[in-house]
């Protein structure tokens, strides 16, 4: 009698412990699958990118933007990587959107500028768009001309339209005259 009330007393108290965890959010499922691909994309620096890997993390940093109740610093840094891996993947239209959002409904972000240069940049290295690259570009020198890129955006206008020879010439010449 006295295994049966033990056992019993042991059984009730087990099922009494059920977890009283609540289920994970929706963001934090998409966190963990961010994290998740990250470290397969990202695991062999050596390798060249998996396109296919890239544009489903590209998709789950972009989901992990829309669905966030906030658009705090860590939700507007998913939209950057957003581009950042676009780009990387040479999903320039991609990176170039990315890059804008953050440029224009971000603009106290911390890496708002550099979101706008690289649209720029984008647009000139990836979608070969020097018309839509010398726009970035000017922006970008019109809002903040103290930037440490701003030096950058100016080379850049100057010289989007000379080949990687020409370039080349310049820089060894400009060499040689310093020396």
């Amino acid at each position: 009698m006295k295994k049966l009330a033990v056992s019993i007393l042991v059984v009730g108290l087990l099922g009494g412990c059920k977890s009283t965890t609540p289920p994970a959010s929706e963001s934090d499922i998409v966190k963990a699958k961010i994290d998740s691909l990250e470290s397969v994309l990202f695991a062999d620096s050596e390798k060249p990118a998996d396109k296919a890997a890239g544009m489903d993390l590209v998709k789950t940093y972009a989901k992990y933007y829309r669905i966030a109740e906030e658009k705090d610093s860590l939700t507007v840094d998913m939209l950057f990587k957003a581009g950042e891996v676009s780009m990387g993947i040479g999903q320039g239209n991609l990176a170039v959107k990315y890059f804008k959002m953050i440029s224009d409904d971000h603009k106290d972000f911390y890496k708002a500028p550099e979101a706008l240069f690289l649209a720029g940049f984008c647009e000139e290295t990836v979608n070969k768009d020097t018309t839509d690259a010398r726009r970035f570009y000017e922006l970008f020198i019109n809002r903040y001309p103290e930037n440490k890129l701003a030096e950058d955006a100016k080379f850049s206008i100057q010289n989007m339209k000379m080949s990687d020879e020409e370039l080349i010439r310049m820089f060894e010449e400009k060499l040689k005259a310093e020396s």
